[in-house]
Formats: C-alpha cells, sequence, structure tokens
C-alpha cells in the first residue's frame, strides 16, 4: 500500500502542464487512479483524489470544450463520478473541500460540453451519474457541515447544477430523460491555477 501511496504521489506531483495531463489521459494510469479512489486505505484515497482533483483543475483553468473532454474522459471511460461522491461522506475537512472542488469541476465540464453541443441544446451528461450516487443527498447534508466553507461549497454546487435542494432531484431527473447528445474531448489548455497536495 505504501508503494501506491508513493506512486500515486509521483504522479500528482508530475501533473500541472496540459501537455502531461494530455499524456496521462492517454494511458491506463488514470484508471488506475480512480481505483486507488475506492479500494485502498484512506491515505491512498487522499493521494488518488489530488490527483484527479488536479487533472479537473486543468479543465477549470481553461474551460473550453476540447479541455471539457478531458473531464468528460475521466467521468465516463473511468467511472470518476461515483467515488468521488463516495469521498463525500469523509470527516476530514481538507479531503471534503478538495473532493467538492473536483465534484465542481465535473459538473462544470457537463455544463461547458452541453453549451457546446447541439448549439447548446444538450443537458448536463454529468448530473444523472452524480445524482445516481447520491451526491444530491450528501451536498444538501454537507451544507449543515460545521466547517462553513464546506457548508457554503455544498450550497453552491446544489444551487448552480441542480437548481438548490428543492428542485435537485427534478434537475437530475431532467437529465435522466436524455437528448440524444454525445460528447467527445480531449485538447489543450493553461497550466492550472492550483495544486492539490495533502
Amino acid at each position: 500500500t505504501r508503494g501506491r501511496a508513493q506512486v500515486t504521489a509521483r504522479l500528482r506531483e508530475s501533473l500541472g502542464a496540459p501537455s502531461r495531463i494530455e499524456w496521462l489521459m492517454g494511458t491506463p494510469l488514470v484508471s488506475l487512479v480512480v481505483q486507488r479512489l475506492t479500494v485502498d486505505e484512506f491515505g491512498v484515497k487522499r493521494q488518488a483524489l489530488g490527483v484527479v482533483a488536479n487533472v479537473l483543475q486543468a479543465f477549470q483553468a481553461d474551460p473550453r470544450p476540447s479541455t471539457a473532454g478531458w473531464a468528460a474522459s475521466l467521468v465516463y471511460e473511468h467511472g470518476a463520478v461515483a467515488p468521488l461522491v463516495a469521498l463525500l461522506d469523509v470527516h476530514d475537512a481538507d479531503v471534503l473541500r478538495v473532493a467538492l472542488h473536483a465534484s465542481g469541476g465535473v459538473l462544470a465540464a457537463g455544463e461547458q460540453l452541453a453549451r457546446s453541443s447541439r448549439g447548446g441544446v444538450c443537458s448536463n451528461p454529468f448530473t444523472l451519474p452524480f445524482a445516481e450516487a447520491f451526491g444530491v443527498e450528501k451536498l444538501e447534508e454537507l451544507q449543515q457541515h460545521p466547517n462553513p466553507a464546506v457548508g457554503r461549497r455544498a450550497a453552491a454546487l446544489l444551487d448552480r447544477y441542480f437548481g438548490g435542494v428543492g428542485d435537485a432531484m427534478d434537475a437530475s431527473e431532467d437529465a435522466a430523460a436524455g437528448d440524444g447528445c454525445a460528447f467527445t474531448g480531449g485538447g489543450e489548455g493553461r497550466e492550472p491555477r492550483a495544486v492539490y497536495v495533502f
């Protein structure tokens, strides 16, 4: 397990430049990192979360449809939504803040992809998987978190992507109806603004 943590930490340290992230997305390493979010001890999960958050930060540094493809790849091909949502149950405020930021990155990428596809008529493809993983309920619970930054971020995500607490399930049901939109991507962007290190 210590070896996995060291590999994940080195991988996280090497991220930053868009060309490195683009290279990473084309390797099986992303799948292995996402798996670490679910099957390893908490320390390894923290490190893997840092890698995922940094990849998603690349999108947020340059929210064009091409860079939103990185997040799309992370979400669809590697199944990162459910493990990210699962980390919204932890009691470590630092991990919660990073998991909330990464979840926001996933949802923001979906919003950008929806705007850029078919003249902006597509729905966010990531709200349904997030809701199916009980992410909406976890965000609602986190609004009452003792750490005010965690509560504010959870409320902001609910308001922005799910229309607030009362309308959250309606928004996810709209996404479930499907609109026939398909998303692809990949691309280049600027360096991320922040790097998550635990």
